[in-house]
């Protein structure tokens, strides 16, 4: 080896000169066409992104059209309520004042003119003539002209009475639009309808400028007189008011709110049958071209391809249009887009060439490898490591000359020895015992060892033994030892002074927590006493700040055992409404002094109880949320929860968290260096927002230790998003969530409505009734499904509540039974059931019900559920009324945070929830309970008797409701033990099962009698 060393460096590797040149010629080939394929790339992204705005731009366009034509309809409908407000018709002087008011020519520039037309029999045509021309109200001298044009007699007339301005349509006065069949058959329809009519054929206006307009008409009936029926409209028919708007007009005001200048409109009547198709058809009328004028733009092939064009259907109240648009791309184009492809070119030659370099390096690297294999050796003899290589058969193959030093041999005379020949047996083993899972398991071992020196002085070396594999087998094991004496010695200084800093720590946090434990105990006593409601949300905000102060001091004191993964989690149930509601509570305040609103999403998919440490999600979300705060300025801050995974088997769920804001921002650089030990992405950032940095180190091993995973995404000047991953369990039982807000918003969407409640359990009835009815609904009661579909068929219904499990007729069957019949298909079905499990939701929704909700039921998320499914449905089903506002409608429901004796026996926050709060419901229904527990026991009994394992189960599920909706926990549970003997009836442990549910209700109702019927303070 040491003869090869001179070779290695007077023999250096060269290469053939022709060689080099060609290989750079053909890395020079090579960069030009990637950079042109990139380039030719670069050009169509910055093209599509260009028709993207564009669509974004036609969308507009198309929403205008058909959002001013809406408008017009509106100035139509005005006009129509302004004939219905007077008992008698309105004269030419009141349609006149009533039209100059609307300022015609200022808030509605396309409308060309007004008018109404009377409608009357030949019998009254003298006497209508002879009134129009003695008409003084606006023209001093009548209108001695006035005639019905056309001439001759007709069966009836309508005649175009009144028109603003009457300068600009003298000529159709008096004109009988009805003259014409077609016209009066849409007249006559529209009439008969009561719906606005809108004429699909555009006129040729020569004034001021040669154009087409469109009209649309609306019938007047007599004021006050019934419409009910089409006899009763055609007897209180007095005629149509009516406006023409200019197309052109229209084009041009759509146009000028567009956010792109530039942008060509050309706009056709759509005569394709049916929806009518993306494209403009020869049989298209033209209404407007791009350029204003009546004919048909043409192009040719090279100026359209400078252009992006698209057609969009426009339809509103009876009109069918195809809106053309075009745009040149050049309009389209921004900055980034016109740098982009030369960019783009640029860094593909470049980049190219620097791969080519850096494997035309390698290649010649490789050459050279070989002969500076002996210079490498003669390295490892001089590194200050011990290096070895040992086979299988426990021979050692290599040895540098530390470890030959070490070993008190010649390097020489190891090589090709045994381990137990150079050392002693027990020894060699010992080593052997180390390397063993090397060869069988192909790992890599790490790890910390010691060894005498002859003077008697310990020394320390950290050993990394890896695998060598030849031919995928591991043929033999290397290890490296460095001396890490002196790194041992400062191990043991480091842990002297983490002992002290830990003794530091626990001194200050005594000192900071005995004053905070005062303000804790004071605000709890203070909120015993106080019933202001401001004062008592000031004291519950402190109370509740000072215990997450507490548990961050807590976290200081524990920040030694995050880092050695020895911090415990605690495993409580919890609302995740309530954790976002400690967000807003604490972080709502400072939010709003920088003008910022703190806006919460919890995903639908998403179970609100869970149980995992809300202390620590909480903990993360503050830090996360303050910093969003911390570093914007305007906007909003978006705090979200949404389920990425669920584990049915293992009963759990992955949720994400989010928070988002549109803040400073940062660059990818800086996001690689977030989530270190007090380090913020840009150190200049302390002065003006301060901070340690510390936050977010927490909150990533507090994820990591909640088996989750944390990260964030951020664009400079356009905000970031943190985000954090918890894996979370589902609560066993219900847990109410605190005091729950009902908007006025969701009980005006209740009142009024009538609402089917399909239940068999006559507790769950009059439990449901009583709480929809005291918010202002009609309810009725079906006892299955089977009632329902009779009830469905003879009345319409707002609502319709179905339980799933009844006799008779099932919620299942019912509600397929209703959607296959067009009769009772639009009706909105929504469940209840005690199974909360998603396969139970995804055959509800299969069944056809439009929401599901789980019992028992919270009465806030049932209103709310009702009203959200309301709000999308048409305001007059059933016998809904519009709602009025009541002074003295319920506003909150409360879930009392009441503490139960035995929770398990009688679980007072559980019946809290589910009535509201309200201490003489509770009672009431609680006792209510008793007397339902007993008829089902005694129902239980017969069914036993009889031996009826199908009506013993029904009877179960039917009892289990009622008792979980009052927090009987431990008979609930009996009852789903009932429930869950379908198909395998055991008649004796049934029986032993409705003896314990009879000794339990026993008990049961020594606590009721105990915990609600002591005197309210």
């Amino acid at each position: 080896m040491n003869d090869a060393i001179p070779r290695s460096l007077l023999n250096p590797v060269t290469g053939a000169a022709a060689s080099r040149v060609l290989l750079l010629g053909a890395g020079l080939a090579l960069s030009m066409i990637v950079a042109a394929l990139v380039y030719m790339g670069a050009l169509r992204t910055a093209e599509a992104d260009a028709r993207m705005r564009f669509e974004g731009v036609a969308r507009s366009a198309q929403y205008s059209l058909a959002a001013r034509v809406n408008t017009y309809a509106g100035v139509l409908r005005g006009m129509v309520a302004a004939f219905r407000s007077h008992d008698a018709p309105l004269s030419r002087r009141q349609f006149h004042d009533y039209v100059a008011t609307l300022d015609l020519a200022a808030n509605y520039p396309a409308i060309e003119n007004a008018n109404f037309a009377v409608h009357l029999q030949d019998q009254a045509r003298d006497d209508f003539i002879a009134s129009v021309r003695s008409d003084s109200s606006l023209a001093a001298g009548g209108y001695p002209g006035f005639d019905i044009k056309p001439g001759g007699r007709r069966a009836h007339y309508t005649v175009l009475t009144f028109l603003e301005p009457m300068s600009a349509t003298d000529e159709k006065f008096g004109m009988d639009i009805s003259a014409k069949p077609p016209v009066d058959r849409a007249l006559g329809l529209s009439r008969d309808t009561g719906l606005l009519g809108a004429s699909g054929h555009a006129i040729l206006v020569n004034h001021p400028a040669p154009h087409l307009s469109l009209g649309m008409r609306m019938p007047v009936y007599r004021s006050g007189a019934p419409l009910t029926s089409v006899d009763e409209r055609r007897r209180a028919y007095l005629g149509s008011v009516g406006i023409s708007f200019a197309v052109p007009a229209l084009v041009h005001g759509t146009l000028n709110e567009l956010p792109v200048a530039g942008v060509r409109l050309s706009l056709y009547t759509d005569t394709t049958p049916g929806a009518g198709t993306t494209a403009v058809e020869p049989a298209d009328i033209l209404l407007v071209s791009e350029d204003g004028s009546l004919e048909r733009p043409a192009a040719g092939p090279d100026e359209r391809a400078q252009y992006i064009e698209t057609v969009l259907p426009v339809e509103s109240n009876g009109l069918r249009w195809k809106a053309q648009l075009s745009i040149k791309k050049s309009d389209l184009y921004t900055t980034f887009d016109r740098y982009f492809p030369p960019v783009a070119l640029v860094t593909g030659f470049a980049g190219t060439m620097l791969i080519y370099a850096f494997f035309f390096t390698l290649y010649w690297s490789r050459r050279s490898a070989v002969e500076h294999r002996a210079l490498l050796d003669s390295v490892l003899n001089s590194v200050d490591a011990h290096v070895y290589m040992k086979d299988r058969e426990r021979r050692y193959i290599y040895v540098n000359s530390r470890t030959a030093e070490v070993m008190g041999r010649p390097a020489g005379e190891i090589i090709g020895q045994l381990d137990s020949d150079l050392m002693g047996q027990a020894e060699a083993d010992r080593f052997w015992e180390q390397d063993r899972p090397i060869f069988e398991h192909g790992i890599r071992q790490a790890g910390q060892g010691e060894y005498t020196l002859p003077d008697g002085e310990v020394r320390h070396l950290w050993t990394v033994k890896v695998p060598v594999r030849v031919d995928g087998h591991v043929a033999a094991v290397i290890g490296l030892s460095t001396e890490v004496t002196e790194l041992h010695q400062l191990k043991a200084q480091a842990d002297a002074a983490n002992r002290a800093k830990s003794n530091f720590l626990s001194n200050m946090s005594h000192e900071i927590r005995t004053p905070m434990n005062s303000i804790i105990g004071m605000s709890h006593l203070a909120l015993k006493t106080v019933t202001h409601p401001k004062q008592r949300d000031y004291l519950e905000k402190i109370f509740h700040s000072s215990q997450h102060l507490l548990g961050i001091i807590n976290d200081i004191l524990d920040f030694s055992k995050i880092e050695a993964g020895k911090l415990d989690l605690e495993v409580l149930d919890f609302d995740i409404d309530t954790l976002m509601q400690n967000i807003a509570a604490q972080l709502g305040e400072a939010a709003a002094d920088k003008g910022l609103t703190l806006a919460f999403d919890i995903a639908p998919g998403l179970s609100h109880q869970l149980r995992g440490d809300p202390l620590r999600l909480e903990q993360v979300l503050l830090n996360f949320t303050s910093n969003a705060i911390k570093f914007s300025e305007n906007g909003s801050v978006h705090i979200g929860a949404h389920c990425i995974e669920e584990n049915e088997n293992e009963n759990e769920v992955l949720v994400r968290f989010e928070v988002r804001d549109k803040g400073i921002g940062m660059t990818a650089a800086e996001l690689a260096d977030l989530f270190q030990s007090f380090h913020q992405a840009d150190p200049s950032t302390t002065r003006k927002y301060g901070g340690t940095g510390l936050g977010l180190v927490i909150s990533k091993q507090l994820a990591e230790l909640m088996q989750g995973d944390v990260g964030a995404d951020s664009v400079p000047g356009e905000g970031s998003t943190f985000w954090f991953t918890a894996r979370l369990g589902k609560c066993a039982t219900f847990m109410p969530a605190g005091p729950q807000q009902v908007s006025q918003e969701v009980l005006d969407e209740i009142r009024g409505t009538y609402i089917l409640l399909v239940e068999d359990n006559p507790f769950s009835q009059q439990v449901g009734q009583e709480l929809l009815e005291d918010i202002g609904a009609t309810v009725v009661i079906a006892n299955n499904g089977s009632e329902a579909i009779d009830m469905l068929l003879k009345e319409q219904f707002d609502c319709v509540l179905m339980d799933v499990q009844m006799p008779v007729m099932d919620g299942f069957e019912a509600t397929r039974l209703l959607r296959s019949d067009p009769r009772m298909a639009g009706n909105l079905v929504i469940a209840m059931t005690a199974n909360a499990g998603k396969e139970d939701r995804e055959r509800c929704m299969a069944a056809g019900m439009d929401e599901f909700v789980t019992k028992p039921i919270a009465p806030h998320v049932l209103f709310a559920t009702i009203a959200r499914c309301l709000s999308s449905r048409p305001r007059r089903l059933g016998r809904r009324r519009t709602p009025q506002p009541a002074a003295h409608a319920q506003t909150r429901t409360t879930a009392s945070s009441l503490v139960s004796v035995d929770p398990a026996m009688l679980d007072m926050t559980a019946l809290a929830t589910t009535f509201g709060g309200n201490p003489a419901k509770m009672r009431k229904y609680a006792f209510m309970f008793l007397d339902s527990a007993r008829d089902g026991l005694d129902e239980l009994g017969q069914a036993l008797d009889r031996v009826d394992g199908e009506r013993v189960s029904d009877l179960g599920h039917r009892i289990k409701s009622s008792a979980r909706a009052v927090g009987a926990t431990s008979f609930g549970q009996l009852c789903v033990e009932l429930e869950e003997m379908r198909g395998s009836f055991d008649v004796a442990r049934a029986r032993d099962l409705v003896r314990r549910m009879y000794a339990l209700l026993e008990q049961l109702e020594r606590h009721i009698a105990q915990e609600l019927t002591a005197p309210e303070k």
